[in-house]
């Protein structure tokens, strides 16, 4: 009863029709209040009429084969309805504004910087064991208590900073550099490790293993110690075997799969001239219309060139998993090359992120399963 007493408002409307004046009859006969009644010109007519009322004018004028169009609305039912639409489109600016805070209240990404014995794969895997892993709470994670945790159960570690900037977690680690390993009395006819990692198999010719299934090494960690025989009754030997640990790699790259890059047209020019006493003359100088072009110069002897390689815009448009694929691939046949015959890449974890509009990096961290054991001889 209320709505329909809100529902008050008068429609100025302009109708076409053959005869108007049946058009005119028809809204008498149904009762239609009608108001102001102009005509426009000899098949058109303009009035006023309730808005409650708008679909029997509307029926009307089919009848009469007639066209309405609306020229003007005035009441409070119009008002209403514009104020219901400017609520509805402030209601979805603050269901926006509450998700984008929502969303900045988590942690998305973590981004670790380590240096050359500390993997950022195993420094991840610690971070999933404490349960800091992408999609955490901010409130749910101190950055300090992350820290000592941290260091309490990765010796490799002397100093690290971690901070939430954004909705990156970042973790900085200065890692612990150790002595080099010298063939001396102590070390002598043992195994050490030549690389970091985690231990799978060990395979003993001769000695003691010092170490265990699933032990986190680190380069110059005792493998296996040059000691046989029962406790009382020990001698030395050389130590030899094989151990075979998962050795974490991380490789990155840049790759962009959209806009525009500088490419090499194959156009050159160049500049040839004799220097004396810090003045040069020219024996021809180039006419260089190119508006990107890298340079290279050569004075190593007494006539100098300079020469220019035009470089031009050409836009870019690739297939992002695409150039994803192509990229891991490239990373993994670059780490390769580095690797022994015997290591055998078991895992790839592949992680992407924005580093500007159409440029994305791609980081891949490799799992390598390979012999870590090195002999220092005797």
């Amino acid at each position: 009863m209320i709505l329909n007493k809100l529902r008050v408002g008068t429609v100025t409307i302009e109708v076409s029709a053959p005869v108007p004046e049946k058009f005119l009859n028809l809204l008498w006969n149904k009762g239609v209040k009608i108001t102001k009644v102009t005509r426009v010109d000899i098949t058109t007519i303009r009035l006023d009429i309730n808005y409650d009322e708008y679909k029997e004018v509307e029926e009307a004028a089919k009848r009469c084969k007639g066209k309405i169009k609306v020229i003007g609305r005035q009441g409070l039912v119009f008002f209403l309805m514009r104020i219901k639409k400017q609520f509805t489109l402030a209601l979805g600016i603050l269901v926006f504004l509450f998700g984008i805070y929502l969303l900045s209240t988590y942690v998305w990404s973590i981004d670790i910087k380590t240096g050359a014995n500390v993997a950022p794969y195993q420094i991840r895997k610690q971070l999933t064991s404490l349960g800091v892993k992408p999609g955490i709470k901010k409130s749910d994670l101190d950055v300090y208590t992350l820290e000592k945790k941290l260091e309490d159960i990765n010796s490799d570690i002397l100093w690290l900073r971690a901070r939430v900037e954004g909705s990156t977690l970042k973790v900085i680690i200065e890692e612990k550099v150790n002595p080099p390993v010298t063939a001396d009395k102590e070390t002598s006819g043992e195994c050490v490790a030549k690389d970091s990692g985690e231990i799978k198999r060990i395979y003993i010719t001769s000695g003691t293993a010092k170490v265990s299934v699933g032990d986190m090494v680190k380069a110059g960690d005792l493998l296996i110690a040059g000691i046989q025989g029962k406790e009382g009754l020990e001698y030395e030997v050389q130590a030899k075997g094989t151990v075979i640990a998962n050795v974490f790699y991380e490789k990155e790259m840049e790759v962009q799969v959209s806009g525009k890059r500088l490419e090499k047209t194959g156009e050159r020019d160049n500049d040839i001239y004799l220097s004396f006493f810090g003045k040069k003359i020219y024996l021809k100088k180039a006419i260089n219309n190119f508006d990107y072009y890298d340079k290279i110069e050569d004075n190593k002897s007494f006539i100098n060139t300079v020469t220019y390689f035009e470089r031009s815009e050409k836009e870019v448009s690739v297939d992002k998993d695409e150039a994803i694929n192509k990229a891991k691939e490239q990373l993994e046949a670059s780490l390769s090359k580095t690797l022994s015959n015997e290591a055998k890449i078991t895992d790839k974890k592949v992680s992407i992120e924005e580093v500007e509009e159409g440029k994305i990096r791609v980081k891949v961290n490799f799992v390598v399963e390979q012999d870590i054991a090195s002999t220092v001889s005797q």
